[in-house]
């Protein structure tokens, strides 16, 4: 069978077709969706996936035993979401729902079920990616979350250490 103009066309019309209804759930899975306890602004889901990213962002290391994931930083995310305006906070949580979905169509499941190998993988290439919008959106996120990791207790005190400016004081 020869591929025709028209068969690429149907095909991109279908692709479209399909991205916009994935999205579609997506957005309907958390838009206003109330809050979950523990959190004032975040479900479980959410705080599940930045507790992931998270402990991708800050893994432990010899000299900072504490990880990103165990740090408590979907928790800080969840205070700074109630000093952000409404707007900015429904497009913070787009970016971590998206975030979160973007690995199904790889590994067939959400990024904070993946094992921490996986997570870590697509942390890397994301961070990294060639692709100027998402690397940003990837790396804005780390940067928050990063306010909340250099401030943790068990960690300001490394961090003095490394900054002569008065950092902690």
């Amino acid at each position: 069978m020869k591929v025709t103009r028209r068969h690429l066309l149907a095909l991109a019309a279908g692709t479209s077709a399909a991205a916009l209804v994935s999205g579609s759930v997506l957005v309907s899975r958390w838009w206003d969706a109330p809050p979950d306890a523990p959190y004032r602004g975040l479900s479980e889901e959410e705080g599940a996936f930045l507790r992931a990213w998270s402990g991708a962002a800050f893994p432990p290391t010899s000299t900072l035993p504490l990880d990103g994931a165990s740090a408590g930083l979907d928790h800080f995310f969840d205070a700074l979401l109630g000093h952000t305006p409404e707007d900015t906070g429904r497009l913070l949580r787009l970016l971590l729902n998206g975030l979160d979905a973007a690995t199904v169509p790889l590994e067939g499941d959400v990024f904070h079920r993946l094992s921490v190998d996986q997570q870590a993988r697509h942390f890397k290439t994301w961070t990294h990616s060639r692709i100027d919008h998402f690397r940003s959106a990837a790396q804005s996120l780390v940067l928050l979350l990063g306010m909340g990791w250099s401030t943790h207790p068990e960690v300001a005190p490394h961090m003095k250490m490394l900054h002569s400016c008065g950092y902690g004081t």
